[in-house]
C-alpha cells in the first residue's frame, strides 16, 4: 500500500468494485479480465468479448479426447508443413549459389 499513489489507489478499488476483489487465490479470472479489457477497443463495433474466451480451462474433461491415431497424424502433418519448408529454402539456396559466380565473372 505504500508503494500505490492516491490516484492509483483509486483505480485499484474502483476496479475492485466493477470486477470483484483481486486475490491471489483467482489470479487466472483477473488475467482473464485484464486480457477483455485489452481486446475489447479492437473488436468490431457492438461486440464485446467474453470473459471464457480468456479463462485458461485447467481441467481434462473440457478437452476432447484424442486417439493415438489423431495425435500421430497431427504431428505427421506439422511434420509434413517442416519438410516443405526446408525443400523451399534448399531451392533457395541452390539457385543463389549459381548466379553467384557467373555474376563475379563479369567483374574485371
Amino acid at each position: 500500500m505504500e508503494r500505490l499513489t492516491e490516484e492509483q489507489m483509486i483505480y485499484l478499488v474502483a476496479y475492485q468494485n466493477l470486477y470483484g476483489p483481486i486475490t491471489p487465490n483467482r489470479l487466472d479470472i483477473v488475467a482473464a479480465r485484464l486480457g477483455m479489457d485489452v481486446a475489447a477497443p479492437h473488436m468490431k463495433r457492438g461486440k464485446r468479448p467474453r470473459l471464457r474466451d480468456h479463462l485458461v480451462v485447467w481441467n481434462r474433461s473440457a478437452r476432447p479426447a484424442r486417439s493415438g491415431r489423431d495425435l500421430l497424424a497431427a504431428v505427421q502433418g506439422i511434420q509434413a508443413t517442416y519438410d516443405r519448408q526446408e525443400r523451399t529454402d534448399a531451392g533457395r539456396r541452390r539457385r543463389g549459389r549459381r548466379s553467384r559466380p557467373d555474376t563475379q565473372a563479369e567483374q574485371p
